[in-house]
């Protein structure tokens, strides 16, 4: 269980492909991906993703896992515009998209909260041993007592 919930904080939908739920990982890693590079790209590597600017904000980034550790090592190759010579809309995103960028990837990242909270719910349900049949239901007849 820890193993499939590491694996899913590395890379949402990681721990799902472990305890063998192909389909379910498959889109869990397209949507989390999708969202958190798509906030990325909004508003810039540069700044989107960033402890030091947004400390509220990267404690929902840094649970997509692997997508922020990756921006944050992109966004530090990526030079500031004095170090580059690029006008800084280039490298910063500014106004609205600056603000879209962070709230894509913070979702990002507390949908990937809900997919390791999924993944330890399934991973122990594999664990446990089945049970002679599936428990009675309210219709289910009552036998009497004997004895």
């Amino acid at each position: 269980m820890v193993i499939a919930a590491v694996a899913s904080w590395v890379l949402p939908g990681l721990g799902h492909l472990l305890i063998g739920e192909r389909t379910r990982g498959i889109i869990f890693i397209v949507v989390v991906t999708l969202t958190f590079w798509t906030g990325v790209a909004i508003g810039g590597v540069k700044n989107t993703v960033s402890p030091a600017d947004r400390t509220l904000w990267f404690a929902g980034q840094i649970c997509a896992g692997g997508h922020s550790l990756l921006a944050l090592a992109c966004g530090a190759a990526v030079g500031t515009p004095q170090e580059t010579g690029r006008h800084p809309a280039m490298l910063i995103g500014y106004g609205r998209t600056e603000e879209v960028s962070v709230v894509y990837t913070a979702i990002a990242g507390m949908l990937n909260i809900l997919i390791i909270l999924d993944v330890l719910v399934r991973a122990e349900r594999r664990s446990l041993p089945m049970a002679a049949g599936p428990p009675p239901g309210p219709d289910a007849k009552r036998r009497p007592r004997t004895g």
